[in-house]
């Protein structure tokens, strides 16, 4: 994840470090070499090992998940359970979202969309009514290279997520808003589908993408629930 977003986990690392130990880890980010699921997945099982943790529980949010969803069906033995937050079970964007981003995959186009546009056009798509779309742009703009940075190292995480059903067998969660202008009431509740050891999805009510911020108490007592009970 992005340093700049790491504040997304502030209420469940006070909330979860009271009886847990609570790890929260900068990753590899690159502006001129794709980093996928498979390089994040890798880069987890590196920290895990390097830190004497044998298993864990992992909360992950947005497309992040995607590198945890891939851990775990490669690596379920690293993984105590999974709790997705807004994690679709396939990225599909509305225009020109889904235009601009086939263009930016694509086409070398980072070299001539600014940050201050590409921020602009961030800050239009994921705000929302809690966390509003100037707030997104100006603390989007602090990141170096913020368009480079987004095609190589948080749109793989959107284009190399494919989950099929059955493939994940750890103990999971899948947690959404109905507001989530990323990640549909539909996308998530297909997710959860997927997963054999998932109930059905728990959609917040008014809840938008940045939901373990916002709608922090509602997610910290879900996800409290969850992991007692597979603990």
């Amino acid at each position: 994840m992005v340093t700049e977003l790491n504040f997304v986990y502030a209420p469940q690392i006070a909330e979860f470090q009271r009886d847990h130990r609570v790890v929260l880890y900068e990753p590899l980010l690159s502006t001129n070499t794709r980093v996928g699921i498979k390089d994040r997945a890798h880069e987890v099982r590196c920290l895990l090992s390097a830190l004497g943790i044998s298993r864990a529980h992992f909360v992950v949010w947005g497309d992040t998940g995607a590198a945890a969803y891939y851990l775990a069906k490669r690596h379920p033995e690293l993984c105590r359970s999974m709790v997705f937050v807004g994690l679709a079970d396939r990225y599909r964007f509305p225009q020109p979202y889904g235009f601009w981003l086939k263009m930016l995959e694509h086409l070398p186009i980072e070299r001539v969309v600014s940050s201050r546009v590409f921020a602009t056009l961030l800050g239009r798509f994921v705000g929302g009514t809690q966390i509003k779309p100037e707030w997104i742009v100006q603390e989007a703009l602090v990141v170096l290279r913020l368009t480079a940075l987004f095609k190589h190292s948080i749109l793989p995480n959107l284009t190399e997520h494919r989950p099929t059903p059955g493939e994940v067998h750890v103990p999971s969660l899948v947690i959404s808003g109905d507001n989530d202008h990323i990640v549909s009431v539909a996308q998530a509740r297909r997710m959860a589908a997927l997963l054999p050891n998932a109930g059905a999805a728990v959609i917040k009510p008014g809840g938008e993408h940045f939901i373990t911020y916002v709608d922090d108490s509602f997610v910290n007592e879900t996800v409290r629930r969850f992991i007692s009970s597979v603990e």
